[in-house]
C-alpha cells in the first residue's frame, strides 16, 4: 500500500521553510503571508528552477513519477493552484503575475488548524484532465458528480486576476494604461463581435445564419443540460482566445416601471444615451425611450426629462480583459451597484474622467463556485445604474423610487449561473424539478473543455 498523501497546508509550510526553491519565502515575522514565483511559459527567460515547487507537489502527491512518468510543467502548475484554492487556509491577497520583473502571488494563511478527515481521496480532484483522461473531451461514460465537475471546472476559470479594490468611487483605471496589455490593438473601424456569428473556431463567420449554440435559459421547471458537444461550442463562443465575451440584456425603468428591454449583441459593449449622435462606433447604442410616451404623472414627466437632456454622450459600457466597465460623458451623474437593494449605503459613482470597474470574470468564477459549494446564495453578477440621484441615499430610498434606472445582465454569467442551477446547485429546493439529460458531461470532459477555451494555466 503506497504512502498517504501530504495535506498541503503542513507540506507548503515545510517547503518554505526549507529555503530550497528560488523566489519562494515568508513575507512577514508572523510566517502568515508568503510568496510564489508565478511565470508564465511564454517568458523568454522561465527556466526549470521556476516549475520546482510545482513538481514537487506533483511527486508528493503522488500525481508524478520521475523517470516513468512523461514531465508536464503546466500540469503540474495547474494542478497546484487548483489544490491552492481548494484550500480555505489560503486566501490570496496579491496578484502580481503580470509584473514584468518579478511576477509572482502572495497569499496569505488564514489559519492551520488540524484538517481531520482529509485524505488523498478528498484531493483527487485536483487532477488535470490530461492525467485521468484518455481522449479528454469526448465523455466515454456518464458523471457520478456533474455538480462537483462544474465546481472544479470553474475553480480554475480565471484567466487574469485583477485585484479589485473598494472605496466609494468604485476602482478606476487609467485608459491605456494597466487596462490595456501591451500587445493590445482594438480595431474600432470594423463590425463589433456578436456572439451569434462566431463559429466553433471562434472567427466570425458570413452570414447571418451561422449562430454560435448557446445554453436555454430556465424558463420553468424542466431544464436541459448541454450534452459535451453543444457545451465546447458554447465555451468557444463565450471564450475566445482568452479572453470572455458576453452579449447583454438591458431593461430601463422610469420609477420602478419598466419601459424598455432589449438585447444586445455587441460583445464590445453599447452607449446609453437620449439625443446626441455616438462618438463610439465600435459600441452598440441603446436609446432612453421618450418620456411622455411612457409616463403620465406631469412633475415625473419633468424631472426625468431634466436628467435626460443632460446625459450629453451618455454612458459606456465597454468588456475587454475579462472585466467590465463604464464611464460617463454627460452632466448626469451616475450611480452604481450590484443588486438593486444594496447593503451598503455608500454610493459608487461612475466617473467621468476615469474607467470604472463593475464587474470581472474573476469575481464571477468566485462567487459562483461559492454558490456550487453551498457557501452562499446566487452569485450577483446584474449591475444596476441609477442616473442623476444618489443612491443608495442616506433615506433609504427604495430603487423603484428613482427616476431612471438600468439593470444591465451579462448574458454569459446568467447563461453559466442557470447550468449550475441545471446541475443541482443548493438554491433549487423543488423536488418537481425534472432534469433532462442527454449525452452528459463528464468529469473529464467538462474540465478539458474550459481549461482549453479559457486558456487556463
Amino acid at each position: 500500500m503506497g504512502s498517504q498523501k501530504p495535506l498541503l497546508c503542513d507540506w507548503l509550510i515545510e517547503q518554505i521553510n526549507s529555503g530550497l526553491y528560488p523566489g519562494l519565502s515568508w513575507l512577514n515575522a508572523e510566517r502568515t503571508r508568503f510568496q510564489i514565483p508565478w511565470k508564465h511559459r511564454s517568458r523568454h527567460d522561465i527556466c526549470e528552477d521556476d516549475f520546482k515547487i510545482f513538481e514537487a507537489w506533483a511527486i508528493a502527491s503522488g500525481r508524478y513519477k520521475p523517470g516513468i512518468d512523461v514531465p508536464d510543467p503546466i500540469v503540474w502548475k495547474r494542478n497546484f493552484r487548483s489544490a491552492l484554492n481548494r484550500k480555505k487556509h489560503f486566501r490570496r491577497v496579491v496578484d502580481n503575475r503580470n509584473n514584468s520583473e518579478r511576477p509572482h502571488l502572495i497569499f496569505e494563511i488564514q489559519s492551520i488548524g488540524q484538517q481531520s478527515g482529509a485524505s488523498a481521496e478528498e484531493e483527487s480532484e485536483e487532477v488535470s484532465p490530461a492525467i485521468n483522461s484518455a481522449s479528454p473531451g469526448l465523455s466515454t461514460g456518464s458523471s457520478p458528480n456533474v455538480q462537483g465537475t462544474l465546481e472544479s471546472s470553474l475553480r480554475d476559470m480565471t484567466i487574469f486576476d485583477w485585484e479589485s479594490g473598494g472605496g466609494g468611487e468604485g476602482t478606476m483605471m487609467e485608459v491605456g494604461a494597466a487596462l490595456y496589455p501591451s500587445d493590445y490593438a482594438p480595431v474600432y473601424t470594423v463590425a463589433p463581435n456578436n456572439l451569434s456569428q462566431i463559429d466553433p473556431s471562434g472567427q466570425p463567420t458570413a452570414g447571418a445564419d451561422a449562430a454560435c449554440a448557446m445554453p436555454l435559459a430556465v424558463e420553468g421547471p424542466n431544464m436541459v443540460i448541454p450534452n459535451v458537444g453543444e457545451f465546447q461550442t458554447q465555451m468557444r463562443g463565450y471564450f475566445q482566445n482568452g479572453h470572455f465575451a458576453t452579449e447583454f440584456e438591458i431593461t430601463i425603468y422610469y420609477r420602478g416601471k419598466r419601459v424598455k428591454e432589449q438585447t444586445l449583441k455587441n460583445t464590445n459593449g453599447f452607449r446609453l444615451f437620449y439625443t446626441s449622435e455616438s462618438k463610439f462606433p465600435y459600441l452598440e447604442d441603446l436609446q432612453f425611450p421618450e418620456v411622455a410616451s411612457c409616463l403620465t404623472d406631469q412633475q415625473q414627466i419633468m424631472y426625468t426629462n431634466v436628467l435626460l437632456e443632460r446625459m450629453g454622450q451618455g454612458l459606456t459600457v465597454e468588456v475587454n480583459n475579462n472585466q467590465i466597465y463604464a464611464q460617463r460623458h454627460g452632466s448626469c451623474r451616475a450611480f452604481w451597484s450590484m443588486t438593486e437593494n444594496p447593503s451598503s449605503k455608500e454610493p459608487r459613482q461612475i466617473s467621468s474622467r476615469e474607467l470604472t470597474v463593475l464587474y470581472d470574470l474573476p469575481q464571477f468564477h468566485q462567487e459562483l463556485c461559492a454558490f456550487l459549494n453551498s457557501e452562499s446564495g446566487s452569485p450577483q453578477y446584474s449591475i444596476w445604474l441609477c442616473f442623476g440621484e444618489l443612491w443608495p441615499d442616506c433615506g433609504d430610498k427604495p430603487w423603484n423610487k428613482k427616476m431612471i434606472m438600468v439593470q444591465v445582465t451579462p448574458i454569459t454569467f446568467k447563461l453559466l449561473h442557470e447550468l449550475a442551477h441545471g446541475v443541482g446547485a443548493s438554491s433549487l429546493k423543488d423536488d418537481s424539478i425534472n432534469l433532462q439529460l442527454s449525452d452528459p458531461l463528464s468529469s473529464s470532459s467538462l474540465l478539458s473543455i474550459l481549461e482549453q477555451c479559457m486558456d487556463i494555466e
